[in-house]
């Protein structure tokens, strides 16, 4: 196999980059993440130095990454907050608190009670 070859195999498509770079999807990981280091249930396999965690996973599989949109919408929801998913490279989530919009940091000390 050609070297041109194995990286023409090994890009991703826009639709992928879409999904994994920039605004929100570094926020929704973040978010995750912060999740699991309250050792909050639900975010215990979000591993990114391990190929089979659901972190890695979710990269290529929309209705896992879905799911835990869910799960860390939930756990604003359960401290009054919303959290808006956009998805999007450019677009930041959007968190709002008694209908005010905030910060994600400002959303995490919510939940941790600050």
């Amino acid at each position: 196999m050609t070297d041109e070859k194995i990286l023409k195999d090994e890009l991703m498509s826009e639709e992928e980059l879409e999904n994994v770079a920039g605004g929100s999807w570094l926020q929704f990981t973040a978010d995750m993440l912060e999740a699991k280091k309250r050792n909050i249930q639900g975010f215990e396999n979000l591993d990114p130095t391990n190929p089979n965690s659901d972190l890695i996973k979710m990269i290529f599989d929309d209705n896992l990454r879905h799911k835990y949109v869910e799960k860390v919408g939930e756990v604003f929801a359960a401290h009054g907050i919303t959290m808006e998913y956009k998805g999007k490279i450019l677009e930041d989530n959007i968190y709002t608190y008694q209908g005010n919009k905030i910060s994600r940091e400002r959303a995490w000390e919510i939940v941790d009670g600050k």
